[in-house]
């Protein structure tokens, strides 16, 4: 334990996450490099296992860095996070005027698909809102919180106009639990949450058919089997196909095509298909030590700007867990959102381990105190 204190300061966090990674690698190995084993491996089969290698060293190294080197209580300053800010609507506008000169219905990214600014601005609203709760101390005049709206709400609408409803509203949930968790009155977070909940509602009803299809083929996806209902229905087949022990490693079939998303939205149902209710519930089990030990270390906090930084970042993957689980066995309608550290996407996997290096600084300063 002393020598991961090293890598981290707290080593069974650490070692979760490395558990949890490792299955999201061989999960992405699983799915682009075992079905070609012994016929035709090649590189190109290789790329993405070793992306998602390569992101996770980088990510790990990020992350012990992070919780060393970073004094957290120096961005809890203004000029810091409103730049915070400023990088995090410059980059999602950025986005916006790609889509737009490139005449595409739906652009997410920066340089091909590898950088998804929506990532990094999941984090930023966390830091931007705990600063801004902290700062305010009790909120209880919804006045105090109207900057904060509108800057929230900013970040929602460029995500509408990509368009990545889902993260739009994942965002706006993010910031009304973060303000209810750090203490505001209830005149506050009702009207925000009605507010919120009124935006994400207008999101819904006028965010084009496909919006609407994906809501029906969630109703019945049989009703669009080849459409929006698919991946779905394949899902849900692979869960039958693992049934109570799983076709074993590497020996799932839907992802040798019906599955088109076996590595990323999906991976879940690639995980239970191969490996059964033993891997899934071990999976689940790392996530349950991962947010015991996150809202762990958020109520022990010396201070609420650090407990606040802790709650956005559990919240986060608390609420990508909730999400991604629930979509693949369709009691959610289908939404882009990746299982964290296991599903495939760099930008991802780089902002949630930064998030947990901001972890790691909050809980190395409860460590000092405690040696005081």
């Amino acid at each position: 334990m002393e020598r991961l204190r090293k890598l981290y300061p707290d080593p069974v966090l650490f070692f979760t996450v490395v558990l949890l990674t490792l299955m999201g690698f061989l999960s992405v190995l699983s799915v682009k490099v075992a079905p070609h084993l012994f016929s035709d491996l090649s590189l190109s089969h290789l790329r993405r296992p070793l992306l998602f290698l390569g992101a996770a060293l980088v990510g790990l190294f990020l992350m012990s860095f992070t919780s060393f080197a970073l004094n957290y209580r120096r961005i809890n300053n203004q000029r810091i996070i409103y730049t915070l800010v400023g990088v995090s609507l410059l980059l999602l506008l950025v986005v916006l005027l790609k889509k737009v000169i490139l005449e595409r219905s739906v652009d997410r990214w920066l340089f091909g698909t590898s950088v998804q600014p929506s990532e990094l601005s999941r984090l930023i609203i966390v830091v931007f809102i705990a600063y801004y709760v902290s700062r305010k101390g009790y909120i209880n005049r919804l006045r105090f919180f109207g900057w904060a709206i509108l800057v929230v709400l900013a970040h929602s609408i460029l995500l509408f106009l990509q368009p990545d409803k889902g993260m739009a509203v994942f965002i706006m949930l993010i910031a009304w639990l973060m303000l209810w968790i750090g203490g505001s009155a209830p005149r506050v977070y009702l009207p925000v949450a009605g507010l919120f909940t009124a935006v994400g509602l207008f999101m819904m009803l006028f965010g084009g058919d496909y919006v609407h299809r994906r809501i029906l083929a969630w109703k019945d996806p049989m009703e669009d089997s080849y459409g929006s209902g698919y991946q779905v229905i394949q899902s849900l087949l692979a869960f039958m196909n693992g049934g109570l022990l799983g076709q074993g490693y590497g020996k799932g079939f839907q992802k040798l095509g019906p599955l088109t998303q076996a590595d990323t939205d999906y991976v879940l149902a690639t995980v239970g298909e191969e490996l059964g209710f033993p891997g899934v519930l071990f999976l689940f089990v790392l996530y349950g030590v991962l947010l015991w030990r996150l809202f762990n270390i958020a109520r022990e906090s010396v201070d609420t700007f650090g407990r606040l930084l802790v709650v956005g970042v559990a919240l986060n993957i608390l609420i990508a867990v909730a999400i991604n689980t629930a979509m693949a066995v369709n009691l959610l309608p289908p939404k882009g959102m990746p299982l964290p550290f296991v599903s495939y996407g760099v930008s991802n996997l780089l902002t949630t381990f930064v998030g947990l290096g901001i972890v790691g600084a909050v809980y190395r300063r409860q460590l000092m105190f405690r040696s005081l």
